[in-house]
C-alpha cells in the first residue's frame, strides 16, 4: 500500500499540473458580455445553436464538441466576425488542452494573442496569455509559468471592479498558486488561494470557488494533510455535483480516491476512482484517464486482481500513446521557443522604446538648461545694469544734494548779509531818531520815543525769525544735538547757531540789538554748558564738530 501512495503522489503532482485546463471555460462565458460585434439575425440565430451545441458536447464528448467549434470558427472568419471568433478559438484552444493535444491549443492561444493587439481586444489577449501561461503548468515548466503569471498581472491592471475585469483574476490567483505550490512555495500558494477563495466568493462564482477548494486540498496534500484535504475536495465537489461540472467532477473524484488510499482506505478510493475513470473515458478526457488507471492498476495488483490490473495498464498505455506523442511534444517546444522569441522581441522593442525616451528627455533636459542659463545670464545682465544705473543716480542725486546744499548756504550767508546790512541801517536811523528826540518838542518826544522802541523790537524779532528758518533748513540736526545733549536756553541756542556760522560778538550784536559786553559774557557761560573748559578749544571749531 505504501508503494500505492508514494505512487498516486506522483500521479497527484502530474494531475495539479491539469486543474487549470477547465478554468477558462467559463470565462469564455463572461467573454461574451463584452461582444461588441453585431451579427445579422440570420447568422446570429445560427451562430447561438452551434455554438450552444459544441457547449452541450463539450461535457460529455470532446471530439463532437471540438468539431462544431471548428465549424463556428470557419464560418466566423468568412464572415469577418472577429471578436466572436477569438472567443470560439479559445473555446478550440481549451479543448485542444483539455484533450492533451497541448501543441495545437498553444498554436491557437498563440494565434488570439498575435490577432487581438487592438484596445478593443484587450481581454482576448489577456486571455490568451492566461492559456498560454498554462500551457508552461502543463508541462510542468513552474518557474516559467509563475513568471508569466506575474507578468500578467503586472500588464494587465484591473481599470475597474466591475465582473468582467475581475473574473480573470480568479483563474489568476489559483494558476499562480499552482505554480507556487509545485515550486514548494507552499505559504505563497496558500496566500493566493485564499485570494481566490475571497474573490471567488465576493463575485458569487461557485465555478472558480470549487476550483480553489479543489486547490487548497490538493496543498493540504503536499503538507500530508489528509484529513483537511479531503475537507476541501469534498466542497469542491459538492459545488461541481450542484452545477453538474463533468470534468470538475471527474477531477473531484480522483482527487478523493487519492486521499482515500493515503489514509487507508482502498475500496472507498476505488469506488470514486472508478466513477471518475468512467466519466473520463466517456469525455475523452485522456490525461485524466491516465491518473485513474494508474491508481487503479496498483490497487488491482496489490489485490491479485491481475485481469483488472491488466485492463488498467492497456487503458493507460492507449491514453499515454494519444497524448506524450514524439511529434506533438516536438511541436509544442517548437511552438513555446517562438512564443519566447517573440516575448524577447518585445521586450527589445520595449527597452529601445524606452532608451529612446530617456534619451530624448535628456537632451530636452539640456536645451532646458540652456534656456534657463541664458534666462538667467541675461537677468543677471539686466540686474548688474540696474544697479549701474542705480549707482549712477544716487551718485547724481548726491551731486544735487551737495548743489542744493552749497546753493542754501550761499543764500542763508548773503540773507545773513542782507540781515546785517539792514540792521545797521536800522541802527543809524534810531541813532538820527534819537538826536532828532532831543531838538524837538516834548510831546514830539514821547511819538518818537514809540517809534524807536517798535522799531527796535521789530528788527531784532523779525531777523532772528528769518535767519532760524534758513538756518533749520541748512543745519536740520544742530539744534536736535545740542538739545538731547545739553541743557541750554533758547538765547543760548542762537548764539551757538551766530558761533557755528563763524560770526563776531559784533555782528553778533548787530543782529540781536544786545550789547557786545553781554553777547561776550553769553559766549562764556555757553563754553561753560558745553563742558569746553579748556581755553585752547575755539568755541566755533567745538560747535561745527556735533
Amino acid at each position: 500500500m505504501n508503494r500505492v501512495k508514494k505512487l498516486f503522489q506522483k500521479s497527484t503532482a502530474r494531475l495539479n499540473a491539469m486543474r487549470r485546463i477547465l478554468y477558462l471555460f467559463f470565462l469564455i462565458g463572461i467573454c461574451a458580455t463584452a461582444q461588441k460585434d453585431k451579427l445579422k439575425p440570420a447568422d446570429s440565430l445560427f451562430y447561438s445553436e452551434i455554438y450552444k451545441k459544441a457547449q452541450e458536447l463539450r461535457e460529455t464528448n470532446l471530439d463532437s464538441s471540438l468539431y462544431y467549434f471548428q465549424q463556428l470558427d470557419n464560418f466566423l472568419a468568412d464572415k469577418d466576425y472577429s471578436k466572436k471568433r477569438f472567443r470560439v478559438m479559445l473555446d478550440i484552444g481549451n479543448v485542444y488542452l483539455t484533450q492533451g493535444q497541448s501543441d495545437r491549443a498553444l498554436e491557437t492561444y498563440l494565434k488570439i494573442a498575435e490577432a487581438s493587439q487592438l484596445d478593443e481586444d484587450a481581454q482576448f489577449k489577456l486571455y490568451a496569455e492566461i492559456s498560454i501561461a498554462n500551457i508552461y503548468l502543463d508541462s510542468e515548466e513552474y518557474q516559467k509559468a509563475l513568471e508569466r503569471f506575474r507578468s500578467i498581472r503586472e500588464n494587465h491592471s484591473v481599470t475597474d471592479s466591475s465582473k468582467i475585469n475581475l473574473v480573470p483574476y480568479c483563474v489568476i490567483y489559483n494558476n499562480e498558486g499552482i505554480a507556487n505550490e509545485n515550486l514548494g512555495n507552499y505559504e505563497e500558494a496558500e496566500e493566493l488561494y485564499q485570494m481566490a477563495i475571497s474573490l471567488s466568493s465576493e463575485l458569487d462564482e461557485d465555478y472558480y470557488l470549487a476550483n480553489a477548494y479543489s486547490n487548497m486540498g490538493s496543498l493540504e496534500v503536499k503538507r500530508e494533510n489528509y484529513p483537511e484535504a479531503l475537507d476541501w475536495h469534498r466542497k469542491a465537489l459538492e459545488i461541481r455535483e450542484a452545477s453538474n461540472y463533468t470534468l470538475g467532477i471527474a477531477q473531484s473524484e480522483t482527487h478523493i480516491g487519492g486521499i482515500l488510499l493515503n489514509l487507508a482506505r482502498p475500496e472507498e478510493a476505488e469506488t470514486y476512482l472508478r466513477r471518475s475513470l468512467e466519466r473520463s473515458v466517456k469525455m475523452g478526457y485522456e490525461k485524466q484517464i491516465i491518473e485513474n488507471t494508474t491508481a487503479l492498476k496498483e490497487i488491482y495488483e496489490q489485490r491479485g486482481d491481475f485481469e483488472n490490473a491488466f485492463e488498467m495498464q492497456r487503458l493507460e498505455m492507449d491514453s499515454r500513446a494519444a497524448v506524450l506523442n514524439e511529434e506533438s511534444i516536438k511541436n509544442q517546444e517548437r511552438l513555446k521557443a517562438k512564443y519566447e522569441y517573440e516575448l524577447e522581441k518585445q521586450m527589445e522593442e520595449e527597452n529601445r522604446r524606452y532608451r529612446e525616451t530617456v534619451y530624448k528627455f535628456i537632451f530636452g533636459l539640456l536645451i532646458l538648461l540652456l534656456i534657463i542659463a541664458f534666462i538667467l545670464y541675461r537677468l543677471q545682465t539686466i540686474k548688474t545694469r540696474k544697479e549701474q544705473l542705480q549707482t549712477e543716480n544716487i551718485k547724481k542725486e548726491k551731486h544735487l544734494l551737495h548743489q542744493e546744499l552749497d546753493y542754501k548756504n550761499k543764500k542763508l550767508m548773503s540773507n545773513l548779509m542782507f540781515l546785517l546790512q539792514k540792521n545797521e541801517m536800522i541802527s543809524g536811523l534810531i541813532e538820527k531818531l534819537r538826536e532828532t528826540k532831543k531838538q524837538t518838542k516834548t510831546q514830539t518826544d514821547k511819538t518818537i520815543s514809540s517809534i524807536i522802541r517798535e522799531l527796535k523790537h521789530s528788527h531784532n524779532k523779525e531777523s532772528w525769525d528769518e535767519f532760524d528758518l534758513y538756518f533749520q533748513e541748512v543745519h536740520s540736526e544742530f539744534y536736535e544735538k545740542l538739545s538731547s545733549n545739553y541743557q541750554l536756553t533758547p538765547n543760548e541756542m542762537k548764539l551757538a547757531a551766530f558761533t557755528k556760522l563763524k560770526l563776531s560778538s559784533k555782528e553778533i550784536s548787530s543782529l540781536t540789538g544786545q550789547s557786545i559786553r553781554t553777547i561776550d559774557v553769553g559766549r562764556y557761560r555757553l563754553r561753560k554748558k558745553l563742558g569746553i573748559t579748556n581755553s585752547e578749544t575755539n568755541l566755533t571749531t567745538f560747535l561745527n564738530s556735533l
